[in-house]
């Protein structure tokens, strides 16, 4: 029997458990977003109160769906009515390659990319994502933008022009964008060229002068010199200047490792701006953390007046960057700097960390030194995310039933199996499984070498359309031998 014609039978549209990757799982987002795991509330917490949470689990165990959920979560909190004011500002930090590509520079390895990595490269990377999204929204036509102050103003120019990334746009035209919605016009550049071409043509009426005056004016080379010398100040001082501000542009700019940034939209934003204005804003420099805390404290206040009163960032995939490949000594190098009690117990922030199992050796084997300094007994950690079998069940019968068409009479997974078939066995089984990687797949699993087996010629009410006991027994004896393998192989 084709796959199609089983899954005609029983109203399916789809497989319901093939889908191995949770972020590219449509069927996850039709679930409803309680169907999560019993830990899930612990590392959630709550955005009023904003905290950390720590997961680790092993490949396949769900951290990624977990993040998903936490994302849908905190979108129905976002929309509520009653959150007017008292939102959560989501950044999901999963997309770590072009950080760490940029970092690596020329023919540099791995180690020495990951052994250099500081908490200020995170930072960078999280006030780039923050800024990016801030700016985005003040672009689209957010109207909470015309309550900001002039101190306000300056700061998202000056952060727009130090960490601005986007594929739609550059951050020469998110600025100018942002003059044009914040009304902050570069008035000082007109002043400033007006200046210089009044000082330049005063030089030479100056140098000039004796020739049209009706008295005598002496020697006319002094009055050369005179002229050549405000005309040469006036561009000297221009150049140096400039030259000032490029330099102290290119230096904030090469200090952000991780981006890919020019400083010409920075050294604009300096020169259209008074120098007490961009005087108190301090630009960052190498290693600098202090720098960095402070541009996160202002980023805070400008997301306040949009209406966020927390910051949720979701960290997720750190084993697939191309340069770390799940490399367990990698990955500790990556995050380990992150687990320090000034960034995870941050006021107004809830870094969530979904991380492989791999990485529990950064608190088991910690020195009591570096457990003070993580203070990880205040992290809402999940040391390990296990799953039983009962939940595993819960979820593949809401995946079943959101893969139904309507006119489907399946009401639950026990529908599929043959009459009289031990649903305690089932869940015993996923149980053992134990992730639902593995529990999905293994289903999905049973199906297809179920349906195999079947001719095409089945009456609608043959019985041989349900799976029986034997096959499940076959496939899953296969199947317990094969996630012990790869557990042992992978994790």
């Amino acid at each position: 029997m084709f796959t199609q014609e089983w899954r005609d039978h029983w109203g399916l549209r789809t497989d319901p458990f093939a889908c191995e990757d949770a972020d590219k799982d449509f069927i996850l987002a039709e679930i409803d977003s309680s169907a999560v795991h019993s830990g899930f509330d612990r590392i959630y917490g709550d955005p009023r109160m904003p905290a950390p949470g720590i997961v680790f689990g092993e490949k396949g165990s769900g951290k990624s769906g977990l993040r998903l959920m936490m994302r849908r979560r905190l979108d129905e909190y976002n929309e509520s009515p009653a959150r007017d004011g008292d939102k959560a500002f989501v950044i999901e930090y999963v997309d770590f390659n072009p950080y760490l590509q940029h970092s690596r520079g020329e023919a540099k390895k791995a180690a020495h990319v990951l052994k250099n990595w500081k908490v200020t490269d995170h930072l960078d990377c999280l006030l780039a994502l923050g800024t990016t999204r801030l700016v985005d929204l003040c672009l689209d036509g957010d109207a909470k933008h015309k309550s900001l102050s002039r101190k306000q103003k300056v700061n998202v120019l000056l952060l727009a022009s130090l960490y601005y990334e986007s594929k739609r746009r550059t951050a020469t035209e998110a600025i100018g964008g942002l003059r044009r919605a914040l009304r902050i016009f570069d008035g000082r550049a007109a002043m400033r060229g007006l200046g210089i071409t009044l000082f330049t043509l005063a030089g030479v009426m100056l140098a000039f002068l004796p020739h049209f005056a009706e008295v005598d004016l002496g020697d006319p080379r002094a009055w050369y010199a005179g002229g050549a010398f405000l005309v040469l100040a006036t561009w000297a001082g221009h150049a140096l200047a400039r030259f000032g501000r490029r330099r102290r542009a290119r230096r904030a700019v090469r200090s952000l490792r991780v981006l890919r940034r020019d400083a010409e939209p920075l050294a604009k934003v300096l020169a259209s701006l008074p120098t007490r204005e961009h005087a108190e804003f301090p630009l960052p420099e190498p290693g600098l953390e202090e720098v960095r805390y402070e541009h996160l404290e202002r980023l805070f206040d400008l997301t306040e007046t949009f209406g966020f009163k927390s910051w949720y960032v979701l960290m997720d995939r750190v084993d697939e960057p191309s340069l770390i490949s799940g490399d367990a000594a990698l990955m500790g190098t990556f995050i380990e700097t992150l687990l320090d009690i000034k960034l995870l117990q941050h006021p107004g922030l809830a870094l969530k960390l979904f991380l492989p199992i791999e990485l529990e050796r950064l608190y088991r084997n910690a020195s009591p030194e570096d457990l003070k300094s993580m203070r990880l007994d205040k992290s809402n950690m999940i040391p390990e995310l296990k799953w039983s079998g009962q939940e595993l069940y819960e979820i593949a019968n809401k995946r079943l039933r959101a893969s139904l068409e309507s006119r489907s009479s399946v009401e639950s997974l026990a529908d599929l199996f043959e009459d009289g078939f031990d649903l305690d066995h089932l869940r015993s089984t996923l149980g053992s499984l134990g992730t639902p990687r593995y529990s999905f797949g293994f289903l999905s699993a049973v199906m297809l070498d179920h349906l195999k087996e079947l001719p095409g010629d089945l009456s609608a009410d043959d019985d041989a359309w349900r799976i029986p006991r034997a096959r499940f027994d076959v496939e899953r004896a296969a199947w317990i031998d094969r996630s012990g393998l790869l557990r042992r192989t992978m994790n």
